[in-house]
């Protein structure tokens, strides 16, 4: 079994990238810019018993350059067919996220979070379906703020919102082929220095929670794993919320 993993060099992604490979996957870890988190996962993966393969590709192409993503996108399945077989599991983990001012969200803005955010993982998503056959299954990570934004955070939280959206629309059109397409909605996950960095947001996070905690990258993974697993062989078009109970408060 082979999956690809975009985005998987960060923490989260690393942690898909591991718990993929201890579920019995070869897994090959797309990266944009980070070469040495991207080596990182690869030890992960083979340290769990798993085939790795580092693949760098910039998704972040041009709206007026349509067929530079189609492409960008074809090299990137190629590449990982080449190394490890063509996945059977594809995660689409990249994605944008940095604060805009209200005031600041002007076309450009809004822009950067399509072309760099959405637009990849559609094309993506659609191009790595073509080739999977019955039984194959991809995740798409969302977001809780897809379900409720933060303040400067409005681009990322519609962007996400019509991520979640797009896991049923893919869903409806790939079942007859025998593809799953399942979403998964992080919290607010764990990472060194978080707390010493946000401790008012940690802390109101905490307050928010059912569980009154964050969640783990571990745990989001975990989940993901679950969901591309035989296990859950009846489980698409729909979004699973990992988040520690934040979606089960009354939010007033």
């Amino acid at each position: 079994m082979t999956a690809l993993v975009t985005g998987a060099s960060g923490g989260l992604g690393r942690g898909v990238a591991r718990a993929l490979a201890v579920a019995g996957h070869d897994v090959a870890v797309h990266y944009r810019g980070d070469a040495d988190g991207a080596a990182a996962a690869v030890a992960e993966v083979e340290a769990a018993g798993g085939r790795a393969v580092a693949l760098h590709a910039d998704l972040d192409v041009a709206l007026d350059d349509p067929s530079g993503l189609d492409a960008r996108c074809a090299d990137l399945l190629d590449r990982c067919e080449a190394a490890l077989g063509p996945p059977d599991v594809v995660v689409l983990n990249a994605f944008p996220q940095h604060h805009v001012a209200w005031d600041d969200l002007d076309a450009a803005a809004w822009d950067a979070y399509h072309r760099a955010g959405l637009r990849p993982t559609a094309v993506l998503l659609r191009q790595a379906a073509a080739r999977m056959g019955a039984g194959g299954a991809a995740v798409l990570v969302g977001s809780i703020e897809g379900l409720r934004a933060m303040p400067t955070h409005a681009p990322y939280a519609v962007a996400k919102a019509a991520l979640h959206h797009l896991v049923g629309a893919a869903a409806t059109e790939l079942g007859p082929r025998g593809v799953r397409v399942v979403g998964v909605a992080p919290g607010l996950v764990e990472r060194d220095g978080l707390e010493a960095a946000w401790p008012e947001g940690v802390a109101r996070y905490r307050a928010a929670s059912a569980l009154g905690r964050p969640v783990t990258a571990d745990e989001v993974a975990t989940t993901i794993a679950f969901l591309t697993s035989a296990d859950a062989s009846g489980i698409t078009g729909t979004t699973v919320t990992v988040d520690a109970g934040w979606s089960a408060g009354p939010g007033w």
